[in-house]
């Protein structure tokens, strides 16, 4: 392994995409990628282009807990604007010039830079972002839009047809979704990197079949981003802690379970293992690591099929302020 390197992917989408909200559930949609959707998403296009050998050799080292790469969720930008998750228990009231407790709730974003700085200045809700007062306007409306298309089954036994309508996210112009790619094997950077490219091609979430989620990748360098050692950490992916040692040491999170189903060349419909995972904008006190966990299917022998779960981390600043704790 050599020299860690950073980097916010910019994804530029060029059609609209879906994000499965539920399984066999079409008319509903997220607006965000989960980070074990995004390293699917580059596994797969990677063994479109290096092959079985490559990718397994590959798949190796997360399973050693050596891997080549971390990837985050995605999260929106808005122009040059990159927001990350709400740390979950932050006490936005020390930092909101808002008596609107529905509008604060709401708010599921902040930005990176304001985040660092501890929110110098006022600040005011904006639907789901945390923006300074003087932006609200430029940035009140939404970043996207939602829609919905109509499909027709048709019985192959009675030719009869079924209308149902499928959902889909629209992003604005100079709006989108980026992740963080943390290089750290960097012998193998322009390969990765050509996985994601591969990836935007073939397109990402639902209904890619239809032309949906094609995208053109944007990688900025973000090696010089302040990685300090902190006290408390905020996760940014997905995260299945790999001992008890670590699931001791979130302070504020949720859960979630992940399922669905396979996506692999041959294979789209057999059913993975669930799993729990700690949502993103989960607060820990000290850093971990995280786990690749084994979801593949009892009696399923074509691959191993995981679910990925390790924790992308950036540090929170001192003196941020939680519900019911003193400032840290």
């Amino acid at each position: 392994m050599e020299t860690k390197k950073l980097f916010k992917v910019k994804i530029k989408f060029k059609t609209p995409v879906h994000f499965g909200a539920k399984e066999k559930t079409y008319n509903t949609t997220q607006t965000m990628a989960h980070s074990d959707t995004i390293m699917s998403g580059i596994v797969n296009a990677y063994s479109l282009l290096f092959g079985k050998q490559k990718t397994d050799e590959l798949i190796k080292g997360f399973l050693d807990g050596k891997p080549a790469f971390k990837v985050s969720s995605t999260m929106p930008y808005i122009e040059d604007k990159f927001f990350v998750f709400k740390p979950m228990g932050l006490d936005l009231h020390e930092y909101v010039k808002s008596d609107d407790i529905k509008k604060i709730k709401k708010v599921r974003f902040v930005d990176e830079e304001d985040l660092t700085n501890l929110f110098k200045g006022n600040f005011e809700p904006a639907g789901e972002f945390l923006v300074k007062s003087d932006e609200k306007e430029k940035l009140s409306s939404t970043f996207l839009t939602t829609k919905e298309r109509a499909r027709v089954t048709i019985d192959r036994a009675t030719s009869s047809s079924n209308i149902y309508y499928f959902s889909h996210c629209q992003f604005k112009e100079n709006a989108g979704l980026w992740f963080y790619l943390e290089i750290l094997d960097s012998a193998l950077e322009n390969e990765i990197k050509a996985a994601i490219r591969l990836l935007g091609d073939e397109g990402i979430g639902g209904d890619r079949t239809a032309g949906l989620g094609l995208f053109k990748p944007e990688f900025l360098d973000a090696s010089s981003k302040d990685t300090k050692e902190s006290e408390y950490y905020m996760t940014l992916s997905l995260t299945n802690p790999k001992d008890s040692s670590e699931i001791e040491k979130f302070k504020f999170y949720d859960i979630t379970t992940r399922s669905g189903y396979i996506y692999s060349k041959g294979d789209f419909g057999t059913k993975k293992k669930a799993v729990r995972m700690f949502s993103e904008g989960s607060i820990v006190k000290g850093e971990i690591f995280g786990r690749v966990v084994d979801v593949t299917p009892n009696g399923y022998d074509s691959h191993p099929i995981l679910r990925y779960g390790l924790a992308f981390l950036i540090p929170l600043p001192k003196g941020v302020s939680f519900i019911g704790e003193q400032n840290i």
